[in-house]
């Protein structure tokens, strides 16, 4: 809800008054002087050159070169973003619920966040085994199926982060070596899917796929967990390869999610 530009401005939090120089500039049919704004606010001159100074410099104000203040690029970068995130659990989900179904097993939407994995959507069946990830939450991308999978196609620029950070061993079986990783990464190219048997948690096994632009570039992927006694990492790997494709080719074509079979 917009806040009242009438109400005086003492008292009010800063996050409070930035938010509020953002909705009076975006009202505004064009560029606003410094004047103006503090007018329509309601918050003194010096406050608001400050205030809008700081939102400036983050690309949330452009200031043009009379002085006047319009809404930023990043306003736009940010809000493209938050669709795309969306459409992306919106085509997914149609293909995660059929792995569900085919396979008992935890199903998972996750991207990279920096050196982690953030894991965007999850679904569970009645026989599914109790993993330690949630919607939300995060866990490191070197010992996870779904970073290997993002990242072995992803560029260096965000590889390099991940080698150079601490690999600690979560169980025996974890990479701890960016030499090994990087052969990790070539393996899961050839083949097309990822997996960690038990790099996470011990007699866990996770199979993940790339989600990827028209170039090639991942950008989020999807996995199915299960314990390693009943999981075949080839036979769902090319399931989950499978599904991923399908999500990769909607998202590039501008097509609405796939429609479920009756």
């Amino acid at each position: 809800m917009r806040i009242s530009a009438v109400e005086t401005h003492e008292g009010r939090s800063v996050s409070d008054r930035l938010f509020l120089i953002l909705d009076t500039v975006a009202e505004q049919r064009g560029a606003v002087g410094l004047t103006r704004l503090s007018t329509l606010t309601g918050i003194a001159k010096p406050t608001v050159h400050r205030l809008a100074g700081e939102l400036v410099r983050h690309g949330f104000l452009f200031q043009d070169d009379d002085g006047g203040y319009s809404l930023g690029l990043h306003l736009f970068e940010l809000g493209q973003r938050v669709p795309a995130s969306r459409r992306l659990r919106d085509v997914a989900l149609p293909l995660m619920s059929d792995l569900l179904e085919a396979t008992h097993e935890i199903v998972q939407l996750g991207v990279l966040h920096g050196t982690e994995i953030v894991y965007v959507e999850k679904l569970t069946g009645l026989h599914s085994i109790r993993a330690p990830s949630v919607v939300g939450s995060r866990l490191p991308a070197y010992r996870t199926a779904l970073g290997k999978a993002i990242l072995a196609f992803s560029n260096s620029d965000l590889v390099e982060p991940v080698l150079q950070a601490p690999m600690p061993a979560a169980t025996t079986a974890t990479i701890t070596s960016p030499e090994q990783f990087l052969r990790e990464l070539e393996a899961v190219r050839q083949r097309g899917f990822a997996y960690d048997r038990g790099e996470g948690d011990a007699g866990i096994v996770c199979v993940a796929a790339p989600i990827v632009d028209p170039l090639g570039i991942a950008f989020a992927a999807m996995s199915v967990t299960g314990p390693a006694q009943r999981l075949s990492v080839q036979q769902v790997g090319m399931a989950v390869r499978t599904a991923a494709l399908s999500i990769s080719r909607t998202l590039s074509t501008g097509l609405g999610p796939p429609r479920r079979r009756p």
